[in-house]
């Protein structure tokens, strides 16, 4: 009976992860939604919170006050992308004769006589399926577009009647009392994650700019609200937000000493704010071993990519909160933890 046990949860696991890589282009949007729809319903309840001489703001008024701020980030957005494309077009042929003497350089610097000819080697290279790729990306951003717009519509008329269904649900189970003690601890502790997060991503996205500002670097605020994405991303993302802006210096300026101060700068911002003040601020709330953190990274980057890498920590936050209600599977919750204390109902009682 043991072994078939094991054997059916084998199974329903090896089903999951068979939907989850199958079916990735319809649920990806969907959480993708879900995460706009937590994230207008957490600003509204921040707009709540703030009062003015023991006044506060009606909560449709902060619903509509969190939608517009929303609405107007993305615009912001998609207005400063499509303004840097046109701007990387234009300087583009600067971008290629400071490559050209950069090159130069090294091979001077590397005593290299005869230098091979880089349009040669450009020529050699085949873009066709880089461009290919970059263009079914955007095709598939635009197509979704829609598809995310209509499902966060349907959970904001679905949110008004999901409390009443719910303990429609559970009207009279013995285990009512958890699954509502589940969902309050889930939303907690994701509502900690990402209001520390954020704010982290806006602290470094902020010193990143002026570093950037100050170094007269192409593209500043685009680099900054990328820094800021890429901090979502334990470990490998703020890795890269370094390493991008200081490439793109390499092709601006004709020496290698911007370079040197960006990555130097932007390295030594990441560390002090992600390795010294955000552990500082999320403390146990989270609870999470790293290798955990870097494994389930790996997992859901390469189920659903990009968007598998930003949601991989709150993933990995909800099993744990799930696992460490049950019994059976509070074992499970002790090994994802970091410290292997985890908070039971006992305790929580």
């Amino acid at each position: 009976m043991g072994v078939l046990s094991y054997a059916g949860g084998l199974g329903i696991i090896t089903l999951t992860f068979y939907i989850l890589v199958v079916g990735r282009d319809l649920i990806v949007p969907f959480l993708v939604s879900v995460v706009i729809w937590y994230l207008i319903n957490t600003l509204a309840d921040y707009y709540k919170k703030i009062k003015i001489n023991a006044y506060s703001l009606p909560k449709s008024v902060c619903f509509i006050a969190a939608l517009l701020t929303m609405v107007t980030a993305l615009y912001l957005l998609v207005d400063m992308i499509g303004n840097n494309i046109s701007n990387v077009k234009a300087a583009a042929p600067i971008y290629q004769e400071n490559l050209l003497k950069l090159s130069d350089r090294v091979y001077t610097l590397l005593g290299i006589e005869n230098q091979p000819n880089l349009t040669q080697l450009i020529s050699q290279i085949d873009l066709r399926p880089f461009i290919s790729n970059i263009a079914g990306t955007l095709a598939g951003i635009a197509g979704n577009a829609g598809l995310i717009l209509i499902y966060v519509l349907f959970l904001f008329l679905e949110q008004t009647s999901f409390n009443t269904k719910l303990q429609a649900l559970l009207n009279g189970s013995k285990h009512s009392g958890t699954v509502e003690e589940i969902i309050e601890t889930i939303s907690k502790k994701i509502e900690t994650y990402v209001a520390i997060k954020t704010f982290v991503s806006m602290l470094t996205g902020g010193a990143c700019y002026i570093v950037l500002i100050l170094n007269d670097v192409d593209y500043a605020s685009f680099w900054a609200f990328i820094i800021f994405l890429l901090n979502y991303i334990p470990t490998v993302g703020s890795m890269l937000a370094v390493l991008f802006p200081a490439l793109l210096s390499l092709v601006q300026f004709p020496t290698f000493t911007p370079f040197v101060i960006i990555i130097t700068s932007l390295g030594c911002i990441q560390v002090l704010i992600g390795n010294i003040l955000e552990p500082r601020l999320l403390g146990n709330s989270l609870n999470l071993s790293p290798l955990v953190v870097m494994l389930s990274l790996a997992l859901w980057g390469s189920i659903w990519g990009i968007a598998g890498m930003f949601l991989s920590v709150p993933f990995t936050v909800i099993l744990m909160i799930i696992f460490s209600e049950f019994p059976k599977t509070r074992s499970i919750a002790i090994i994802l933890s970091q410290n292997g204390k985890i908070n039971t109902p006992e305790q929580s009682e």
